[in-house]
């Protein structure tokens, strides 16, 4: 038999091996929680045999996930150990994972964007907090899967819903060229990121050896992955040579070094002078609407843009010329 009981205003448990008294801290303050740590550990003495680990924690299982995850995912390591740090750890490190309160995380979830409880000075996306949610999920399912733990106990959590639904935002040809006045000395590469789609990762990560006169090829590679896994070669327009002629061609990598933080902040400033509002990210929609309005087929755009399904390009759709107004030109009702 094991008992438990309280030490301070955390529980614990004893039980005995061969008449010698075994201690163990259960790591929580929740008697429901040292009730089941009880019932786990009077089944392993028993049957004799080793049950999860239900004491562990969340903070110290996410060492062993990272681990394992850096293993996997080598180009992820920084930002997964990141995230954590910054976000799983400080909300649920303390908590037993065996038992990880799926009410917490509804409650967490939805103080993430501010709409419960104190708002933060920058609430997070929704789009941000179920990225953010299923890297949870996933480290509770390894964890399963890995018989720390007999069951997720948050897989109910379900993400938040869409609150809008609108267009794609993209500049405009006049924008750009503002854009590009108001920072002469970056132009160039806010004008190759405009005329090639490039993610931001993907044109931080290119090198001179894979430009030549007449494409780009995108590389996914185990220290640079793309965000499908796949390479690509974008045809080099006359708007991305002129921006390439305007980089050093004798550096290793085509855009100057520096990090993405940086180049996010240099772009707002110049956004900011030129009078308008957007993102780094918003260059590549830029190109991908400016070839649906030129009447590029869709199929040919999600080649050049390196999206994994079409249905991402067709968000685009609305934007190719007449779209849809040729089916209901003759309807009179």
């Amino acid at each position: 038999m094991a008992t438990i009981y309280k030490r301070g205003k955390t529980y614990w448990i004893k039980w005995y091996v061969e008449g010698v008294a075994k201690y163990e801290s259960l790591k929580t303050q929740d008697r429901k929680d040292a009730l089941v740590a009880k019932a786990a550990k009077e089944l392993q003495l028993r049957t004799g045999t080793p049950v999860s680990q239900v004491n562990i924690t969340v903070a110290e299982f996410a060492e062993q996930y990272l681990l394992w995850h850096s293993g996997e995912y080598p180009w992820a390591a920084r930002e997964m150990r990141y995230y954590f740090d910054s976000v799983v750890l400080p909300e649920f490190g303390r908590m037993r994972l065996a038992s990880l309160d799926p009410q917490k995380v509804e409650m967490w979830k939805h103080k993430r964007v501010g709409s419960i409880g104190h708002r933060s000075k920058r609430p997070v996306a929704r789009s941000t907090v179920n990225n953010e949610l299923k890297k949870i999920k996933a480290l509770v399912n390894k964890a399963v899967e890995w018989g720390i733990i007999p069951r997720n106990t948050i897989q109910s959590v379900r993400t938040l819903q869409r609150m809008d639904a609108r267009p794609r935002s993209y500049f405009t040809t006049e924008q750009l060229v503002a854009i590009y006045d108001a920072d002469p000395s970056s132009s160039a590469i806010w004008q190759l990121l405009a005329n090639t789609g490039m993610r931001v990762g993907e044109a931080m990560n290119l090198r001179w050896e894979n430009v030549d006169d007449q494409k780009i090829r995108v590389l996914s590679t185990k220290e640079h992955m793309t965000k499908t896994r796949q390479w690509r070669d974008i045809p080099i327009s006359p708007g991305a040579s002129d921006a390439l002629r305007q980089l050093d061609t004798t550096a290793t990598y085509v855009l100057p070094r520096m990090c993405k933080m940086t180049l996010r902040s240099r772009f707002k400033r110049a956004c900011e002078k030129a009078g308008v509002v957007g993102t780094p990210h918003e260059l590549r929609h830029t190109f991908i609407s400016h070839l649906v309005m030129q009447g590029v087929p869709l199929r040919t755009v999600q080649v050049l843009a390196g999206h994994k399904t079409i249905a991402v390009t067709e968000q685009y759709a609305h934007l190719a010329p007449n779209h849809m107004a040729d089916m209901v030109a003759n309807l009179s009702l």
